[in-house]
């Protein structure tokens, strides 16, 4: 059970950007209004910017803490054993309409990315929508397009993932390693399995543009990895692509194979959709308990027979969270000043020391409230 809203929720009035210092907890402006300093900006110290990556560093640790999150973030490959709950498997009923079930480690799931069950001598996937890639070993120019939608639509959105460029991929390692360079390029995250070879420092990111002849639509903001997740098959030498679409809705999207000096379409891949959802189909799921039931299709007997990656974050921010994390994020703040800061509650004028302890200290109360535990079953 989950609560669905409360009119004290904090909401964000704009896209989530660190780098211009609105985070998913709290922002800049918030910061402001309590310390009744200067508006962050390029000029100040610290700057919005520096305020943003403040920002980000508090909500991981606030995340840390009570061991869940209000943020999207992917869980990946957590592995389980299955082991049949029933005497009798068979015949699944009204009454008895499950074989088995796991518990994954965290709750509030928003989506089942991959869900992996193995068959005994390769693992099926029968979650989401989902895609494979090849990797070609050409030496030509290459590139793949992502959409979502259809290509030339109103309001479709494309991604061009290049190749030989810091946020694209390599391909000149073999074809294990352009897999793992895919992989980094679509989650958008630095390339910490392969940087010591390529000499990248930086993470991946492809933001995403209006399709050409598209009719419109906003696509500031968005990147690949907020509609994609990419991740290596068992044998290293394909990359499995799950659309983050609600359930099997990636159906609508489409993957562009395209080489050559002048870039032409070799071919084009279609999502597919690999998920029977349901309580009377192959699996089901409890979301807010973080359960996974298995009913027509499920794993051998045995241990680690399944991979689980899914994403997790609450769907809405309490107001305790934003007070924690403003309190957080303006106690920091406090160690780049050097002036005394006026409590519009008292009059009265505190050092700093004491208002960073202050801010600290409620700061820390809220988030022990709100302290979860982990329960783990063997």
């Amino acid at each position: 059970m989950s609560k669905l809203k409360s009119d004290s929720d904090f909401t964000q009035s704009q896209a989530v950007d660190y780098g211009t210092g609105f985070g998913y907890y709290t922002t800049h402006s918030d910061v402001t209004a309590l310390l009744q300093c200067q508006t962050f900006s390029g000029a100040t110290s610290p700057t919005n910017v520096e305020v943003g990556k403040i920002i980000k560093r508090v909500e991981g640790k606030i995340d840390d803490s009570i061991k869940t999150t209000f943020r999207p973030e992917i869980i990946e490959k957590e592995h389980h054993d299955f082991i049949a709950t029933r005497d009798v498997m068979y015949p699944v009923s009204h009454w008895k309409d499950y074989v088995g079930f796991i518990q994954l480690i965290y709750t509030n799931i928003r989506k089942m990315v991959r869900l992996e069950v193995w068959k005994g001598d390769q693992y099926e996937d029968i979650a989401s929508a989902m895609a494979t890639l090849t990797p070609t070993t050409t030496t030509e120019n290459h590139k793949y397009i992502f959409y979502v939608g259809t290509p030339g639509a109103a309001n479709t959105i494309r991604f061009n993932v290049p190749r030989n460029v810091a946020n694209g991929f390599y391909n000149h390692l073999g074809p294990k390693t352009t897999v793992l360079q895919l992989c980094d390029a679509i989650n958008e995250k630095f390339p910490t399995k392969t940087a010591g070879f390529t000499g990248e420092t930086q993470p991946k990111t492809i933001a995403g543009e209006n399709d050409t002849g598209s009719g419109g639509g906003n696509h500031t903001g968005k990147n690949i990895s907020d509609f994609f997740y990419a991740s290596p098959s068992h044998d290293g030498t394909k990359v499995k692509i799950s659309s983050l679409l609600p359930s099997d809705a990636g159906t609508i999207c489409t993957i562009e194979e395209w080489q050559g000096s002048t870039l032409a379409k070799i071919s084009t891949i279609s999502f597919e959709d690999k998920e029977s959802f349901g309580r009377r189909e192959d699996w089901w799921d409890i979301k807010e308990e973080g359960r996974i039931y298995f009913r027509r299709n499920w794993p051998y007997i045995q241990n680690n027979a399944i991979k689980v990656t899914y994403q997790i974050g609450g769907s809405r921010v309490p107001s305790a969270i934003h007070e924690a994390a403003t309190k957080m994020v303006a106690a920091e703040v406090l160690l780049h000043d050097d002036n005394t800061v006026l409590i519009a509650e008292t009059g009265a004028n505190i050092d700093l020391k004491t208002k960073h302890d202050i801010l600290v200290e409620e700061a820390k109360e809220i988030i022990d409230g709100k302290k979860q535990l982990l329960h783990l079953i063997d």
